[in-house]
């Protein structure tokens, strides 16, 4: 039961900082500003909750911010208390660094999640006033795809604050996986597959299903491919469910992978 204590008591302190309270304002003022600006002026609720997610609210907001709030939450996570001289006091009690770490991961990602839906709520219900049909379903379940996305950048966050000895290097690079998925992934692997193409073509994949593959790969992205899916009533079938599949499997590896690096070299520190 360690890794469940540090997670109920991660998750209550970051539910109560003054700063998720700020960034959970901020972004449902951002999300019911944009929802209102841009809601139809008729009742069409292929409008409101597909096109209005999928188009507008993703790309421009959800993608770009959520992401970001999952680099806030998780990068002082280990790195601060080592910092702090607290991690020395709380590995003394019966809990092991695996503890610390995935602790960590569960209480923040908790935490970021319902923030996540408390953001949701000020847009719901400008939508649900909007001369609109409000479809509570679709809107719902994008917001769990939202979550999601911020729980697999606290992950990533929380497993570098694992691996780094200060709250600078892990800020660092935090901001710099944040870049790199955020903002430069798709012309970077563009040019990767470009530049590769002689050796794509003794593979036995096509140009075409690694660029999908790389894509995928990428958390934000997937969590799109996933979204759309969902709010096209096609999640897990049609033409694109092997692409699903693999953007299931990459939010799993995202998850683990970042905390299960950060604990090898945590565990490797003499602290």
């Amino acid at each position: 039961m360690s890794l469940a204590a540090i997670a109920r008591k991660d998750f209550q302190e970051t539910v109560r900082s003054r700063g998720m309270i700020a960034l959970v304002a901020l972004f449902s003022l951002l999300v019911a500003a944009f929802a209102y600006a841009v809601r139809p002026t008729g009742g069409n609720e292929q409008f409101a909750t597909e096109v209005l997610l999928s188009v507008f609210i993703g790309p421009v907001l959800v993608t770009t911010l959520v992401p970001l709030v999952g680099v806030v939450v998780g990068y002082n996570a280990v790195s601060g208390e080592r910092e702090s001289g607290s991690l020395k006091l709380l590995l003394s009690l019966p809990h092991s660094r695996a503890d610390v770490v995935f602790g960590k991961v569960v209480g923040r990602g908790a935490a970021l999640a319902l923030a996540v839906f408390a953001g949701f709520l000020l847009p719901a219900l400008v939508l649900m006033v909007a001369p609109v049909v409000f479809n509570a379903g679709a809107f719902l379940g994008y917001t769990v795809f939202a979550a999601a996305l911020g729980v697999v950048f606290v992950a990533i966050s929380v497993g570098c604050s694992a691996a780094s000895s200060t709250q600078r290097r892990t800020l660092i690079g935090g901001v710099a996986i944040y870049v790199l998925f955020v903002i430069l992934w798709s012309t970077l692997t563009g040019r990767l597959v470009g530049a590769a193409s002689p050796l794509v073509d003794a593979l036995p994949v096509s140009a075409t299903q690694l660029r999908v593959f790389l894509q995928v790969s990428n958390p934000t992205t997937a969590v799109e491919a996933l979204s759309n899916a969902f709010l096209g009533q096609q999640l897990f079938s049609g033409e694109t469910a092997n692409q699903q599949l693999s953007a299931a499997a990459m939010l799993v590896f995202w998850t683990l992978a970042p905390p299960l690096a950060g604990l090898l070299k945590f565990d490797a520190d003499d602290l």
